[in-house]
């Protein structure tokens, strides 16, 4: 019954695809970016915030969804005019070009449209790259590179974007949750984070200061 319904289901989603590419990876990633966020809340054990979860859906669906569909097209393209389709140059190339190019971008950009819907100013969204950017990026470094090259040997690419919004349930949840908590790599990591000279939050770090005056 769950193969047959997975089926169904795939059946209807090529369908879509074919017809309808662009509106289908829009609302497609769009929804799986709120799912991954519901995830993230419920992880962090604060009542559901309606307004974060629609604002991620909307970075998903406004430019993961749409961005995503041109990049891997794009990026196939690219990839076939200078090297064979298939060979461990073409998925190697590809797999850097994604890792370099659309990751970083992916990270400023997801930070940058929470903190400006969130209210915040463009000396925020500095802050916030300045303390989160990297371990944010070398984190997701620990995962894509594998899952992108396993997609770009085996899935045909008008499907790439589909394997990589399935493994964007637990991609989105790790960015909401980073983006809900500021300075968490020097808070997990204190003595990593100590000798790569990244600071702890300020607000924490103050939080900390009250609570030693206060004993």
């Amino acid at each position: 019954m769950p193969a047959r319904l997975f089926r169904s289901v795939f059946q209807a989603y090529s369908r879509q695809l074919s017809s309808n590419p662009w509106r289908t990876q829009i609302v497609s990633t769009g929804m799986l970016w709120a799912a991954g966020d519901a995830l993230a809340q419920r992880v962090e054990g604060q009542p559901f915030d309606v307004r974060r979860n629609l604002r991620t859906a909307c970075y998903g669906g406004a430019f993961i969804g749409p961005v995503g569909h041109a990049w891997y097209i794009g990026l196939d393209r690219a990839a076939a005019a200078l090297l064979r389709p298939g060979t461990l140059a073409f998925v190697g190339g590809k797999v850097v070009a994604d890792t370099a190019i659309f990751g970083p971008v992916h990270v400023a950009g997801y930070f940058t449209h929470m903190t400006l819907c969130e209210g915040g100013t463009l000396d925020d969204v500095r802050t916030k790259l300045r303390r989160d950017f990297w371990p944010t990026f070398s984190a997701e470094l620990a995962v894509w590179p594998v899952v992108q090259a396993v997609n770009f040997k085996l899935v045909p690419v008008q499907f790439q974007l589909m394997v990589v919004n399935v493994f964007t349930i637990l991609d989105s949840c790790f960015m909401s949750w980073a983006r809900a908590n500021d300075g968490w790599f020097p808070r997990l990591f204190p003595g990593l984070a100590a000798q790569l000279g990244v600071q702890p939050h300020l607000a924490a770090a103050s939080s900390g200061a009250a609570s030693s005056k206060a004993s």
